[in-house]
């Protein structure tokens, strides 16, 4: 495979990813199966040509008044008591129109209306011919086109394939010069449907469906959801892991009495702490608690708990209520340590003694840049 068809393979499924899934209908309403079909994508309904009136125009300015004029012109020779309207702009020159007309009250068999759908008129939906006449099997029946430059210059509609006479009045009526074998209606061919219709239509009557309040709520209902139950499932996520190395780190410094051993078998069981950023370095942690640990009586404390926030670190441990400790003499020793600042000790009770203090990494100063999370 060549890089061009590489190319070529790569855009047409692009294309096709981000087009919505069309959904054709008869001239009956009834649903047929059919064209690209995905979950994600929005369902835009093909309606029958049999239903849809074609006409051109000549636009009175470029603006959005000159179109909306253009539209209710078209859709006032239709008829019908809520009429529907589409323009397509030739692409060279934008004062020139086709207009499609519908019924908005079509009844589709889920019981919706032409008008509370998107919809697209089913010659939009397939596929151009930049220059030429065709007959072209429609949904119901059979269209006669006549395109010049990527334009839709004409167009009419038939039950049944036409005959060679009503292929000369066509052609005619379209102002085409026709002699010897053009005046013969040609073969009736398959168009298939287009791959590069916008995810979502910016026609003003589709706009409109796609941005409907109820439509909008829903999808921020939905979009709300996922996102409050993917958060949630990251916080118990978290929690979880959190408790279970803060779990670790407590049972290798209360299994342990030599505070160096203590420290190896807290960092080799804890070594997947480092991906946690609330707490730190892990290392610090250890060696702040056993910091503290050494200042207390060897045989009368022990850790009951802890917690780290915004980098300080909250010890809780308890004694015998016979442990005599001086507060202003354990928080001098505490503040003489390479780990800990700013400490603060209190003894609620007899057998409880709470340290708070700031938590300094690596034993060097705090960062007073550094952004507390």
């Amino acid at each position: 495979m060549t890089v061009r068809r590489l190319q070529q393979s790569i855009r047409k499924a692009w294309r096709r990813f981000f087009s919505p899934n069309l959904t054709p209908i008869d001239a009956e309403g009834r649903i047929r199966p059919g064209g690209q079909s995905a979950p994600w994508k929005p369902t835009l309904y093909v309606l029958p040509r049999a239903i849809c009136g074609f006409s051109r125009v000549r636009l009175a300015g470029k603006n959005a008044n000159a179109r909306a004029a253009a539209k209710l012109n078209a859709a006032y020779r239709q008829g019908y008591a809520d009429t529907r309207a589409r323009l397509e702009l030739d692409r060279d020159d934008p004062l020139n129109a086709g207009v499609w007309c519908w019924d908005g009250d079509f009844k589709l068999e889920n019981g919706a209306l032409a008008s509370s759908v998107q919809a697209i008129p089913e010659t939009v939906a397939r596929e151009r011919l930049e220059d030429g006449a065709r007959i072209v099997r429609c949904i119901d029946g059979f269209e006669g086109q006549v395109w010049r430059n990527g334009v839709l210059t004409a167009s009419r509609w038939w039950r049944a394939a036409p005959s060679d006479q009503e292929w000369l009045h066509f052609m005619r009526a379209a102002r085409e010069r026709v002699t010897g074998q053009a005046s013969r209606a040609p073969a009736p061919c398959e168009a298939p449907f287009r791959d590069d219709l916008p995810m979502i239509d910016p026609d003003p009557a589709n706009l409109r469906v796609t941005l409907a309040p109820g439509r909008i709520a829903a999808v921020v209902a939905c979009a709300i959801a996922f996102f409050t139950a993917f958060q949630t499932a990251q916080i118990i996520s978290y929690k979880s892991s959190a408790a279970a190395f803060s779990a670790r780190i407590e049972n290798a410094i209360v299994a342990n009495e030599a505070g160096a051993e203590a420290r190896r078998a807290a960092l080799s069981a804890n070594a997947e702490v480092e991906a946690l950023s609330d707490f730190g370095n892990p290392g610090a942690v250890v060696s702040a608690l056993l910091a503290v640990a050494r200042e207390l009586p060897e045989d009368d404390a022990r850790l009951a708990n802890f917690r780290l926030y915004d980098q300080q670190l909250q010890a809780r441990f308890e004694t015998t209520a016979e442990t005599e400790i001086n507060i202003a003499d354990l928080v001098s020793r505490l503040e003489a340590s390479d780990w800990l600042s700013e400490v603060f000790v209190e003894r609620p009770n007899d057998t409880r003694i709470q340290v708070s203090a700031a938590l300094t990494p690596l034993g060097g100063a705090p960062d007073e840049g550094a952004v507390q999370r």
